[in-house]
């Protein structure tokens, strides 16, 4: 189990990434994910950021989820 100084560094190194992810593609990230679950973004030359915007967005959801248990 998670500290909580461990689930709020976390948290805060997730948001630095989403934001500058938020910035470069003009988008939010509650939008992006569901766009991504669906399958509905280009993956082609943004692969790589699409993938790892989507493991720090999902990380920031448990870490927000661990904090209120």
């Amino acid at each position: 189990m998670a500290t909580i100084a461990e689930i709020l560094d976390d948290l805060r190194a997730a948001d630095e990434i989403i934001r500058r992810y938020e910035r470069r593609y003009w988008l939010n990230s509650t939008d992006f994910y569901e766009f991504y679950n669906q399958g509905l973004l280009d993956n082609g030359e943004n692969l790589k950021d699409f993938t790892e915007w989507a493991a720090f967005y999902k990380l920031k959801l448990r870490r927000e989820e661990a904090l209120i248990q």
